[in-house]
Parts: C-alpha cells; structure tokens; sequence
C-alpha cells in the first residue's frame, strides 16, 4: 500500500490564506465599528450645531411714556342712602298713603298707625289751651293767682310735649327723599317690630336715587393721588355712547391688607333717574398726567401653570429672561411696574423661541 504525505508548497499556502482572512475579518470590523460611530454620531453634531444656531427676534429699546392716568373700575350702581321705615313701637297700622315706585320727598306722611290715643290727648290739650287762656285772663285782672296759672300752665307743658311725641309715633314720616322699593303691611295689620324682608323691622322702605353712588376698590399705591372732588366718567351697557359725569364723594380711611385696595365712592347727580340700583358700569378716574413704562403687550408672557410673567431682554447677543410686575392694559400695550428697566433692549419678536441665555440675532 501506498503511503500518502503532505506536500511542502500545499501547507504553506494555506497557511497563507488563513492568515489573509484573519487580516481581512478584523479590517472589514474595524471598518464597520467606523461606519457605525460615524452614522451614529453625525445627527448628533448637527443637532448641537442646530442649537448654537442664534434664534432671530426683534427688539424694541423700553422708554417711559407720558400718558393720562385714567384708572378703570367696574362696579354696581347703589342708592345714595337707604332707609327702612317702621313705628317705634308695636302698634296697628291705620293707613299706609303710599306704594312700591311712589316717589316721596322729605318729611313726607306715608303711615298713620292707631290714632285712638293720639286723638284723646288732643281733646285733653285743647281742654287745657282753653283753660290756661281764660285763666291768664283772670290773672291779669287780679281774679286769679300766678300760682293757679303756673300750675295749670305746667300741665299744659307737659301735655303738649306729650301730644308732638305721640304725633312722632303715630304719623311715620320719610326721612329721606326718594322712591319707595318695598311695602310689607297692609292697613289694619298689627306692626310688631319682627324684621321684614329687608331685614329689619320697617313697613316701607326708600331708596335715594337722586343721586347716586357707585363703590370701587382702588390700589393702595394710587391712595396718594385720589382725592375728594376728582371727576369720574361713568358708562353703561345699557346707555350705549353716553358718559354720566361723577365725582369722587368719599375715600374710606382704610387699606385692606388682604386685597391691597381701598374703597371709594363716586356720585353721581342722575338727574334724568336713568341710572338705577344694581346695574352694571364702568368707572373710569383721570388722575392727570404720569410717567410709565409701557411695552407692547404681545412681548409680555405667562408661565404656565402659575401667575408670573416675564420677558426677555437682549444684552450683547444673548436673551435674558426676567420677571416683571404688570400694571394696567391700555389699548395695546402693557404697564410695566417693576423687572426692566428703560433702556434695555426689549425682545418683541421671536420670544416664545427663546431660552434663558439663549443665543440670538436681531433682525431689522
């Protein structure tokens, strides 16, 4: 049998290759971890270089503005005064002379209650008028003594003083001028001092709506500057294009620590009675003229989820983001009260883009 060996050349070849191939595996893994760092890298240096990228925005320099200091209110119309009527005493009600829309004027009878009383003591005071009189005729021609008459004139004192007391109780009077918004009884019903619907013990009730007053609440920090006297342009819904002229008639001496505002109150004359208790108005108090820092409204932002607002300001290319303490809006524009200050390079254009330090460009 032939024996069969392995040829020296054959060996070394595939030596050979075996080698290439392992050379060949570790390049083409070499080449794929290359491709794949450089696939998976080269998002990422765009991104960063999209973030360096400066944001384009508009600004606009902030300057304090002139402007007159009108301060506007909303509030409800309320009767000048109010008054409930009623008897000073539990007594029967004789007469009740007016009913619910009856305008009155001052001193003006609108009850009679139980006159029973009152008409025995005028009987009794005049008994007593006519005796005093024939008495002080006797005195003066020496029939009589001063004693007698004192006496006789004492009682007489007494009773008529007793008289205007009980005309008080039983003839109810208006104590103010106005019209008449309530009536709780009817003639011949027993008045007994329980509260009415208006809450306290009354037959009728009036309303003094000539004039009449509105309350609004003002800030604390205009409390300097509002005073008695100042003019008011009232304005309601229901009087399309007509102002009702008012003034400021009282300013309560108090701040409300919880709301910072105090209360005033402005009449007005309402002549015509157009304005009537409880209708909706604007008010709207010149203060004269101030300084103020006013920027364009829509530059102003809310963070979501709270009450702070804030802008941002350019400073040497880059956006700093600030909170600010707003004021009043007029038209358009934004009172600012604290957080910038003039001079800065207010962002109104491109804001909503930016971040606190945050790169940008302006555009012209």
């Amino acid at each position: 049998m032939k024996r069969t060996t392995n040829h020296p050349t054959l060996t070394s070849n595939l030596f050979r290759m075996k080698n290439l191939f392992k050379t060949s595996f570790k390049f083409l893994a070499v080449a794929g971890a290359l491709l794949f760092f450089n696939t998976g890298c080269q998002p990422q240096t765009q991104a960063e270089e999209g973030e360096a990228r400066p944001t384009l925005v508009r600004t606009e320099q902030v300057a304090n503005q002139t402007i007159e200091n009108y301060l506007d209110f909303t509030g409800s119309v309320q009767a000048y005064e109010q008054a409930h009527i009623g008897a000073a005493q539990p007594a029967r009600i004789e007469r009740i002379l007016v009913d619910v829309g009856d305008m009155v004027s001052q001193g003006q009878l609108l009850v009679e209650m139980d006159q029973t009383q009152l008409r025995q003591l005028r009987v009794q005071y005049q008994t007593l008028k006519n005796d005093l009189t024939r008495l002080d005729t006797l005195r003066r021609i020496g029939a009589a003594t001063q004693q007698s008459f004192d006496q006789l004139k004492a009682q007489y004192d007494i009773t008529k003083a007793n008289l205007d007391n009980l005309v008080r109780l039983t003839e109810i009077r208006a104590t103010i001028p106005g019209v008449i918004t309530g009536r709780y009884n009817s003639p011949g019903e027993l008045f007994s001092m329980t509260p009415s619907p208006a809450g306290k013990p009354a037959i009728v009730s009036i309303m003094q709506i000539r004039p009449v007053k509105i309350t609004i609440n003002v800030s604390e920090r205009f409390f300097p500057q509002v005073r008695r006297g100042l003019s008011a342009r009232v304005t309601s819904d229901l009087f399309p294009g007509r102002n009702f002229a008012g003034r400021i008639d009282k300013i309560y001496p108090t701040i409300d620590r919880v709301t910072g505002t105090f209360q005033v109150e402005v009449v007005v004359e309402n002549a015509d009675m157009a304005l009537r208790p409880g209708m909706f108005t604007r008010v709207s108090v010149n203060l004269g003229q101030i300084e103020a820092l006013l920027v364009p409204a829509l530059a102003v932002m809310k963070q979501v989820g709270s009450n702070e607002r804030f802008v941002f300001v350019e400073e040497n290319g880059v956006a700093h983001r600030k909170s600010v303490l707003v004021g009043r809006n007029i038209d358009d524009m934004q009172e600012i009260l604290s957080g910038i200050e003039p001079g800065q390079n207010l962002v109104v254009a491109g804001q909503h883009n930016l971040i606190h330090l945050g790169k940008v460009q302006i555009q012209n």
